[in-house]
């Protein structure tokens, strides 16, 4: 994880652009097989990984020569989904962005844009490590319960700002060990997965289906309103705990390069970059939340 942030880090360090160093991260996660994301992706219940990525980026100009005078920001984003023959997955989302006058492409169509960008294809068992297919075969002899319970929070994402002021949120998963063939995550779902607009970025991981029906990482930006990136963090975690009972994590930072993440989850570890603090590594605090002392707001 060091060195994935180092990537971004070196390009933000050079007046690079947040979305660029969003990206070169996530592609140096995808690339390693200890994360469940482009090689080393879980696989359905028939054998084959299904992947999902999406990127967001609100890009900033100044509003006028006033003080007051409000910034202009621009919104772009893009996602794929049931991706299976792409090594990079987030680089596909990037192209659907900038490439397209869509949002999100899914399946064969999806790998087919990667052909025309010029993007890395491969055959679907070239994505699979042997840690994967050893979580599948566990998964397969398992009861219910404990498959359920394998490897289901393995997301990547990454969220930066840049020396402009643009803001950038990236997320790539090969979704949940054993899941049907053609479920969707929450990872390429903007205001789910991922988020950003002139007041910050967010990403989250965790039980896909309860992020998305509480609109996790939107959510977590809006509170910024009220809120620091901290406390809007751990904020949003306590309100999906309590609207669904599920484990989820999120990352965030705002538009001043303030820094944001919490979880409910077994464990969620967190690299970060900033002028002043360098490049360091944290297993972040678990939220000790119960349902009985939670509620809706």
């Amino acid at each position: 994880m060091i060195e994935a942030v180092e990537i971004g880090a070196a390009i933000l360090r050079e007046a690079g652009s947040a979305l660029d160093a969003v990206v070169a991260t996530i592609c140096a996660l995808e690339d390693n097989g200890l994360f469940n994301a482009g090689y080393g992706s879980v696989l359905t219940t028939a054998g084959r990984p299904e992947m999902d990525a999406g990127v967001m980026a609100a890009d900033v100009a100044p509003g006028g020569a006033s003080a007051h005078a409000k910034r202009r920001v621009t919104l772009r984003a893009g996602g794929v989904v049931l991706v299976s023959r792409v090594r990079n997955p987030i680089l596909l989302a990037r192209a659907v962005m900038e490439r397209t006058p869509h949002m999100l492409i899914g399946g064969a169509a999806a790998e087919r844009l990667a052909r025309q960008a010029g993007l890395r294809l491969c055959r679907p068992e070239q994505l699979v490590s042997p840690r994967a297919r050893e979580r599948w075969l566990a998964a397969r002899s398992a009861t219910t319960a404990s498959a359920n319970a394998v490897d289901q929070h393995g997301t990547v994402g990454a969220v930066a700002v840049d020396s402009r002021g643009n803001l950038a949120a990236a997320t790539s998963t090969g979704g949940v060990t054993g899941k049907m063939p053609g479920r969707i995550g929450d990872s390429a779902i903007v205001g789910a997965g991922l988020f950003a607009n002139g007041a910050g970025a967010a990403s989250a991981t965790g039980s896909g289906e309860a992020i998305m029906k509480v609109a996790l990482c939107r959510e977590a930006i809006l509170g910024l309103a009220r809120a620091n990136a901290q406390e809007s963090a751990a904020s949003r975690i306590t309100s999906l705990f309590a609207e669904t009972g599920a484990e989820a994590g999120i990352i965030m930072v705002d538009e001043h390069g303030h820094f944001g993440f919490a979880h409910n989850a077994q464990a969620m570890e967190v690299a970060m970059f900033d002028p002043v603090g360098g490049v360091r590594h944290s297993l972040a605090g678990r939220l000790n939340l119960s349902r009985d002392a939670t509620d809706n707001r």
